[in-house]
């Protein structure tokens, strides 16, 4: 036989009465876990606006070395781009794109433009790279320095004093030839 002493006893009621949690001690618990998801929630949906942010940008990026590209390729008749603005531009692409000769330096001018405004714009593809995209080339003739600049609508994001970023949905360039 197995003789329990005196403090083997007093260790097992010990245990009995300290088995499990208390609703209470649950209730803090889950209380806990559901401010720590919330707090995740908060940082993947701000990544999310951080991250279509950058893309957007990236796109605007994209179109504008795009235009910069092609006036750089059709140098002689740069003047022709200078102080155009997409908005209200024509979208109807010119004849010599898809005739067999081609274009003219001259008309080159006409279907870069109009390719761009329908990137800018998204027209043709049915999805549009910039939500409200617009694009504007202007030429400082003093400094002989071309500037595109493309501007889109995007969420409005707080920074990290709350305050508004503003200022944050548009994208320049400048070169010279």
């Amino acid at each position: 036989m197995m003789k329990i002493g005196l403090n083997s006893f007093h260790g097992l009621q010990a245990c009995k009465h300290g088995k499990g949690f208390t609703l209470i001690e649950i209730l803090v618990t889950m209380f806990i876990l559901a401010i720590g998801l919330l707090g995740l929630a908060g940082l993947t949906t701000e990544g999310m606006k951080n991250n279509q942010g950058a893309y957007l940008r990236t796109q605007a990026s994209i179109l504008a070395y795009d235009m910069v590209d092609r006036i750089r390729a059709n140098k002689d008749q740069a003047a022709g781009y200078q102080g155009f603005s997409t908005v209200g531009a024509a979208t109807k692409l010119p004849s010599c794109v898809s005739s067999t000769s081609g274009c003219t330096a001259a008309d080159r001018v006409t279907a870069d433009l109009v390719e761009w405004t329908r990137q800018v714009q998204g027209v043709g593809s049915g999805v549009a790279m910039l939500p409200g995209g617009q694009g504007r080339i202007m030429f400082d003739g003093t400094g002989l320095i071309y500037t595109i600049t493309i501007q889109w609508q995007e969420t409005g994001r707080e920074g990290d004093a709350g305050e508004v970023v503003a200022g944050d949905n548009s994208y320049t360039v400048r070169f010279t030839l």
